[in-house]
């Protein structure tokens, strides 16, 4: 019999995180998060909504005025407990549908627009290396032929690369890929569609994978559109073309089940035994919201949907990240609600891969001794925790 005190390691399984401590994001839509195996961090988003009773009359990281978060924090994966940044440098205006993505130990953040949307959208990259303490965002100074300002775009880093894919103005829609080099800090055009047939469709609010040098497009769309599932660009950053691959409906169930077209879904990329794995989580195609997650194996472009794997409720306009071990963390977003929509402040996790042992006793440990942050690093250690585990508790 399983006493309620009981672990149980469920992968595949969808579960609420329980936060811990007195301080928590907001609820919001269009922020980003992104992970190293410690922590979650999470910037900006948007909420025209928050009742005024549930806020500080004055506060200086929100207002009904201007409904968007100057807003930073971070969350301590181990101990569940989030931590606002006090950003004392270089807040941007634009914090609704920037992108986002880890380089080491810097978070870098490029884009996003202001309310309304599409009145003023960003070209600037900035980026903070992770620290407990301020933020001090920097605007990296940067030459050569910048992308223009603009929100909703995808970014990547590879081979001492900055990539941007994709992207709106508010009115213009486009798949235009730029490169920063991160070492001449020289900005160079890769791609800049003309309106040729074998281009992709200009769109905002998809998402990338990348295997090699080959970069992967899912989904997206435009203000009236979101594009399909079944056809996915590629853009071969060695030979400098497009090519349109068509993926494989998933078979394994009684009736053949492909994706529905989407945009302002998530997506996260692992890479297993069988090579890279891409999944879709939510999303929304202009009418509908989506609660789904579908896998993608890259090798052989095969879709599946992930069964047991449901979100609560249709999520768009969400954010998701993974560590590298394995576990996908999905964070705020809006919902549907019978005649309307509200966007939230609830984190689901999800383990989409069984990761080493020593994770499901990590796990198990925290479980039973949710306060291990209180003791002493020294200890930990000498009671036999290895000591890269020790460091998501007391970082170094």
């Amino acid at each position: 019999m399983i006493s309620r005190e009981d672990y149980i390691f469920e992968p595949f399984k969808v579960t609420e995180v329980r936060f811990q401590g007195l301080e928590c994001p907001r609820p919001r839509s269009g922020h980003r998060i992104v992970c190293d195996d410690a922590n979650i961090y999470c910037f900006g988003g948007y909420n025209p909504v928050l009742p005024l009773n549930s806020i500080q009359r004055v506060n200086p990281t929100w207002s009904p005025q201007r409904p968007l978060f100057k807003e930073l924090w971070s969350f301590c994966i181990a101990t569940r407990k989030w931590k606002q940044h006090t950003v004392v440098e270089n807040m941007p205006e634009e914090l609704a549908s920037n992108a986002m993505c880890m380089n080491g130990r810097f978070l870098m953040i490029f884009g996003g627009t202001g309310a309304p949307f599409g009145n003023k959208c960003s070209n600037d990259v900035l980026t903070w290396r992770t620290c407990p303490g301020d933020a001090k965002l920097q605007v990296l100074e940067a030459t050569g032929t910048r992308p223009p300002g603009q929100y909703g775009q995808s970014i990547l880093c590879h081979d001492g690369y900055f990539y941007t894919i994709g992207g709106t103005n508010g009115f213009a829609y486009n798949c235009d890929i730029y490169r920063l080099n991160l070492r001449t800090m020289i900005w160079e055009p890769v791609f800049v569609g003309t309106g040729q047939e074998g281009e992709p469709f200009g769109r905002y609010r998809h998402e990338i994978a990348r295997v090699g040098n080959k970069l992967y497009i899912i989904g997206g769309g435009t203000g009236e559109w979101a594009f399909e599932l079944m056809e996915i660009p590629m853009y071969d950053l060695e030979t400098n073309t497009w090519t349109f691959l068509t993926p494989k409906a998933d078979d394994t169930i009684k009736n053949t089940l492909a994706p529905l077209p989407r945009k302002c879904h998530s997506a996260v990329q692992i890479d297993t035994p069988k090579g890279a794995q891409v999944f879709v989580v939510g999303g929304s195609d202009g009418q509908s919201m989506f609660e789904d997650v579908w896998r993608l194996n890259i090798s052989d472009l095969q879709w599946n949907l992930m069964q047991k794997t449901v979100l609560p409720h249709p999520l768009s306009f969400h954010s998701s990240t993974v560590t590298s071990y394995g576990c996908m963390y999905t964070f705020g977003g809006i919902e549907p609600k019978e005649e309307a929509t509200c966007r939230n402040n609830t984190m689901y996790k999800v383990w989409i891969c069984i990761p080493k042992l020593s994770e499901i006793c990590w796990e198990a440990l925290m479980t039973f001794h949710p306060n291990l942050d209180q003791v002493k690093r020294k200890t930990l250690l000498n009671i036999g925790i290895p000591i890269h585990l020790v460091d998501r508790l007391h970082p170094q």
